[in-house]
């Protein structure tokens, strides 16, 4: 288009031409058929309006256009609207008019004409266009009259004004002379001359127009009143008279004042329809009484065979539906698609205009021409309203389409689980096959559909049924891959050895297809001796089985593995559980001697702490290290030069052990115990995640000082503390919203021999002032345990190992519950 035709310099006299826009363009494959709908309306070539295959002629269309707009200042097929342009390229409809092409050569409109033509094959070629005389001129005179047609810009520009000016003198001199008219009352005659009389009049039909529009009943009346021998019954130019806008409207006023000036009551647009049609489609009422009260016909039909009771339906105006219907007007009406109202109510999802159909008496059972009743309309689009309505009035719920659907088949296919349970109560027949021979059940395993499946055998389908090809929907689910809805079928009872027509199984094909995992469970379920077991594997039960995950945090010898053994073992094997012997404590190399004894410096660097964490970011450093927080913490990290043990003991765990096991008494856990070796904890952050639903157990070591039993298990929660972001709202003293919840455990109480009565638990002297300091540091922070488990963590079977166990399961239980809800 000539917006899109740029000049890169505007004072040179031949300047180059650069095109820009090109968002739409697409480059042309010949071997292969393009078809599309884009570009601007005035522009496009009727192969675009009409979706047929694109090629280089629809550019060469625009060059017509475009030579077109730029000799006239016109455009050749623009309309008041965009639906109205797009009909004028269809239909080719464009002419030379007089105004605009008086000065311009045989030789231009030729060229023009040579490009506008409908059928591609018969439009000009590039090669064509630039052989054209016009472009290239074969003699004297042709280049004389090719001159004659250039452009001229300042020429279009003048042009262009001079027209716009025309245009508003004439409308000036016509507004004077009708306010002339009409306070004198004087003659006038409009017949001066044709082209007089049809601008004029295209001025009168706009002010009769809007003044409709804007329910000015005085100003039309003055307007008409001023007029002698106007024809109030003629078209707009879009052939609708003004009676018809009027209807449309609703104005009964302006209405009377129509007819009293002539108008018909029987006027119809051009495209067939008539007063009582238009105000129908606007939804008035009142309008529609007076219409029949001065006898407009009711049930005329316009160029597509509708009446006003159905475009009434497909508007959704339920007060119109049924005051046409209570005037007499014949709901079963179809029009050319032979579609009555009630397809159109049930096609737009209309139920109260569908109930006012059928409670009218319609027909309730008639067929289109693609055999769809409305029943089968409202099914696929889904409106279970319309079809609980439609069944209300004895619809037939088998009634099938041209390829042998019924409704619940349509349902199926666009996964309208409403309108399949809707069916499904109504009694619609479940295994009703269509021409192919596909039951309802077919469709949804073909789809994957699980819970249509589910809907489907609850209504106690056929699961076997084989259509045309020999297949069950076991078959099309397995051929598809659909694994969850294969297990299903297999574990209502579908037969896993049924053959196609060709001798396969459902193996067979979903191995064919590559779909392995569905394979897998067919071949598990082909034994009769596993069948059961696999299947009573598969079935649902009411219990909720969560495996949430307990993390054990603590350095390394506080017994972390042991504990986790204990927790595991039973009743039998706790009784044949033998603890690991273990080495004397003068050994260095296992046990090295207290931080105490062998302090560090506290400004030793992080590289001489843990050797490996030197591009460990900032971010993972600080939550490891928090000196005012920890309260000397650091000064019980030593460097493993100082612990040696942490570099050659090969049965300590090594970076994070994660296993998933049945605590006995207790339920299933995924269990995550992370290595006490400094080396690995720049890491953790990144793997103990801000995870409420877990369990966090601290360990630490009664043979250590209190001093380091207390910075050990700081610095524990003080991690965990640092994994915890800060959410609103925050409660009274900081308390955080969603705490992770901690049990704090010491161990060896046996190495250190704490005192323990005879079946009862160890005691331990500094555990209140323990849990006391810790609870006051992190008790809004951290969820933690109110009691201190003191015990030895290989007596799976002791006192201290049971409450731990209960205590455990209690936390569990709460997390499930709130999981639940």
């Amino acid at each position: 288009k000539p917006e899109n035709i740029m000049l890169l310099d505007r004072n040179v006299p031949k300047p180059r031409i650069k095109i820009i826009d090109f968002g739409l363009a697409h480059k042309i494959d010949f071997g292969n058929e393009f078809k599309n709908i884009f570009g601007t309306p005035e522009f496009v070539a009727p192969e675009i309006v009409n979706y047929e295959p694109l090629g280089l002629e629809a550019d060469m269309w625009s060059i017509g256009v475009i030579t077109y707009i730029l000799l006239s200042g016109a455009s050749p097929f623009l309309g008041e609207t965009k639906q109205e342009t797009l009909a004028n390229v269809s239909a080719v409809n464009y002419e030379f008019e007089e105004e605009f092409f008086s000065n311009t050569s045989a030789l231009a409109k030729d060229f023009i004409r040579r490009l506008l033509v409908k059928d591609p094959k018969k439009r000009m070629t590039i090669q064509d266009s630039l052989l054209h005389p016009w472009i290239k001129p074969k003699d004297t005179q042709q280049v004389l009259s090719r001159k004659a047609s250039a452009v001229n810009m300042e020429k279009f520009k003048k042009f262009a004004a001079r027209r716009k000016w025309k245009q508003s003198v004439r409308l000036i001199s016509l507004c004077q002379r009708l306010s002339r008219s009409f306070l004198s009352r004087s003659s006038m005659s409009v017949a001066r001359s044709d082209d007089t009389l049809d601008e004029e009049d295209s001025f009168v039909m706009k002010a009769i127009i809007h003044a409709i529009n804007d329910d000015n009943v005085p100003g039309l009346q003055h307007l008409l009143g001023s007029l002698t021998n106007y024809d109030v019954n003629q078209p707009n130019k879009h052939g609708t008279p003004p009676l018809l806008i009027a209807a449309g409207c609703g104005n009964i006023q302006m209405l009377q004042l129509l007819l009293k000036r002539g108008s018909r009551i029987d006027v119809q647009d051009k495209a067939g329809s008539n007063a009582i049609y238009w105000a129908s489609r606007h939804g008035h009422v009142e309008t529609l009484k007076f219409l029949s009260d001065n006898e407009c016909p009711l049930d005329i039909k316009d160029k597509s065979g509708e009446t006003a009771l159905h475009v009434a339906a497909r508007y959704g105006h339920v007060d119109v539906v049924q005051f046409l219907c209570s005037i007499g007007s014949n709901p079963n009406i179809q029009d050319k698609e032979e579609e009555t109202p009630l397809h159109c109510a049930a096609w737009h999802g209309y139920y109260s205009v569908a109930k006012a159909l059928c409670e009218a008496g319609c027909n309730v059972n008639v067929k289109n021409k693609e055999g769809e009743t409305p029943l089968l309309t409202a099914s696929a689009r889904g409106y279970h309203d319309i079809v609980e309505c439609l069944a209300d009035h004895r619809a037939d719920l088998h009634a099938t389409d041209k390829d042998g659907h019924i409704a619940l088949h349509l349902a199926v296919r666009r996964c309208q689980i409403e309108v399949v349970k809707t069916l499904i109560s109504r009694g619609c027949f479940v295994d009703f096959q269509d021409r192919h021979g596909n039951t309802p059940l077919h469709v949804a395993c073909k789809d994957g559909n699980v819970p249509i499946v589910m809907a489907l055998c609850e209504a106690s389908c056929s699961l076997d049924i084989t259509n045309k090809y020999g297949r069950t929907p076991l078959h099309l689910a397995a051929n598809n891959g659909i694994l969850h809805v294969v297990r299903f079928l297999c574990l209502t009872g579908a037969n896993v050895e049924a053959l196609t027509s060709d001798g396969k199984t459902a193996e067979d094909l979903a191995r064919a297809e590559q779909h392995e995992h569905v394979a897998g469970l067919l071949a598990r379920l082909k034994k009769d001796t596993h069948r059961g077991i696999f299947i009573q594997q598969l079935r649902h039960t009411q219990n909720p089985q969560p495996r949430i995950k307990l993390k054990l945090f603590g350095y390394s010898g506080t017994g972390k593995t042991t504990l986790v053994e204990s927790l595991k073992c039973g009743l039998i094997r706790s009784f044949f559980r033998r603890r690991r012997p273990r080495l004397s404590s003068t050994n260095s190399s296992r046990f090295p001697p207290s931080p105490l004894s062998s302090k560090p410096s506290v400004s030793v660097s992080i590289t001489n702490l843990y050797p490996g964490c030197e591009n460990v970011s900032v971010r993972s450093r600080s939550m490891m290290f928090e000196p005012g927080l920890t309260k000397g913490v650091l000064e019980t990290l030593v460097s493993p030069a100082h612990h040696s043990h942490f570099s050659s003991d090969d049965q300590s765990t090594k970076a994070i052990d994660i296993q998933n096991a049945y605590l006995h008494g207790v339920g299933d856990f995924s269990i995550w115990e992370f290595s006490g070796n400094p080396v690995y904890f720049c890491c953790y952050d990144y793997f103990a995640a801000n995870d409420h639903t877990a369990i966090h157990i601290v360990l630490f070591n009664l043979e250590e000082p209190y001093e380091i039993q207390l910075n050990q298990v700081t610095f524990w929660l003080n991690f965990l503390k640092s994994l915890v972001p800060v959410e609103e709202p925050i409660a009274f003293g900081g308390k955080l919203k969603s705490p992770l919840r901690v049990i704090l455990v010491a161990t060896h109480a046996d190495i250190v021999n704490l005192p323990r009565p005879v079946a009862g638990e160890f005691w331990y002297d500094k555990d209140i002032s323990l849990l006391k300091e810790i609870r006051n540091r992190f008790g809004n922070d951290l969820q933690i345990s109110e009691k201190l488990f003191v015990l030895d963590a290989g007596a799976s079977g002791s006192k201290d190992m049971k409450l731990l166990r209960n205590h455990l399961q209690e936390i569990r239980s709460q997390i499930i519950s709130v999981s639940s809800i």
